[in-house]
Formats: structure tokens, sequence, C-alpha cells
């Protein structure tokens, strides 16, 4: 079985008589459980089905983590209820999502059922964490080898996503992932905002962006209904044409 928690609620994991749409959302290296509830309520709110999955980001080195994924993925893509998979990851769980995603087989084999990917500070050129020196203790965090700049790492290795639109929100104020380093072959759309690396998840306007992109594949189409105020002023948004 699929191996998810519900982060909205005390058991919740699928609200009836909404979308037959599911959105997986994917924490980063070191999340707390609670860290994408704002984000997880938003999305149950706009009517999508909503699925935290949740890992031991100490425990393992990200491609065990993405094979758990990838067999989560054809579980969910062999569901004959759900129509579509979108993904909203934050920083190491959207490298997951990506190497489970092409793992899967769901942009070949499920291809009809790929929806849009919103990636939330990806470290898609690596992470600048990782040039820290571990000397001994290097082995107990492979995770960090895998998301070196270096040409070589598991991250820079990686095949581009070849269907599935990808939207990326970068965080000016960064000092785990330099926004640079957020870019990926193929995106759809590019923004950043002028917040932190972990304050990126609960940003109201990174959320309201990250439904826009699952609906519309755009950061730019009409904005979405959200249980909160929108930001009175909007912030600089960048298409990845531009």
């Amino acid at each position: 079985m699929a191996t998810f928690i519900s982060d909205v609620g005390a058991s919740i994991v699928v609200r009836r008589n909404v979308s037959d749409e599911i959105v997986l959302t994917i924490p980063g290296f070191l999340a707390g459980r609670g860290c994408l509830r704002r984000a997880n309520e938003s999305i149950l709110s706009a009517g999508y089905q909503c699925r935290q999955w949740d890992y031991a980001s100490l425990c393992g080195s990200l491609s065990k983590h993405a094979d758990r994924l990838s067999r989560d993925l054809r579980e969910l893509a062999e569901c004959g209820s759900i129509s579509r998979i979108h993904f909203v990851a934050h920083s190491m769980g959207a490298i997951i999502a990506r190497a489970a995603i092409h793992a899967s087989g769901l942009e070949s084999r499920f291809f009809r059922k790929c929806g849009n990917l919103v990636m939330l500070a990806p470290p898609n050129e690596g992470s600048k964490l990782t040039r820290i020196p571990l000397g001994p203790f290097a082995t107990w965090f492979p995770q960090l080898r895998e998301l070196s700049e270096s040409s070589d790492s598991f991250v820079r290795q990686l095949p581009t996503l070849r269907y599935m639109p990808v939207g990326v929100i970068a965080a000016q104020r960064d000092f785990v992932v330099e926004p640079a380093a957020t870019h990926l072959p193929g995106e759809r759309a590019h923004a950043t905002l002028p917040t932190t690396h972990q304050a990126l998840i609960s940003d109201p306007e990174a959320i309201e962006m990250s439904i826009r992109f699952l609906s519309t594949a755009s950061f730019d189409a009409a904005p979405a209904t959200l249980p909160f105020p929108r930001p009175v002023q909007r912030r600089p948004v960048h298409s990845a044409a531009a």
C-alpha cells in the first residue's frame, strides 16, 4: 500500500466530493510533519485531493526515497478513480519527485495521468550547503553528496522531465539553494519571491501561485480562491521564456 500521511486533520486522507485529481506534497530535508499544513489546507480548499508524502530525510539516500515514491506513484497511476497526479514539492523533496517521476514511468507508461509539478526552492543545480566539509561524517549524509553542485552528482545527472509542466519558485533570501540553481531545463515558468528557503513553503503568494500552476500550468493566470487574503502588492513573476 502507498505510505501517505495526511497533514490536514487528525486522520483525513481524501475528502468527499472533490476532484479526481490528486496533489502530492513532499517536504524537504529535516522538515517537520506540519511544515506543509498551510499549503495542504489550501490545496484541499481549492478542490483537489491532497496527500502529503513523508519520508525520513536523515535516513537513506535520495535514490532510496525516490524508489519508494516511484512504487507509490505506480499504485496511484493504476487507480481508476484518479485522473491526474500533481506535485508540490519543497527543496530536496522536489529532487525526490523528479527522480520518482522518471523511475515510475509516469511520463511514459502513465502519461495520460501526468499533472503539473511545482518545485519550491529546488536544488536542481545542487545546494551550496554541500560546500561544507563533513570530514569523517560524510558517509552519514549521503543526501548531501547526491545534492552536490558537482557535475557528476546525483541531482546533476538526473534526466530532465519530458512532458510534465514544471513551475519553479525560488526564494530570494535563500542560504541553502541559490535562486540561479533552482532553474530546470524545460521549465514552464520561474519566479523568485522575497522570502527565505523555509518560509517559502508557507508564504501566501507562493501557495497561491502553486495552486494556479496546478490548474493552468502558469503563474500568471487568474488568481485562485484561498482561505486567506492575497498580498496587496504583486511581486515580480518571470516566465521561463523571459
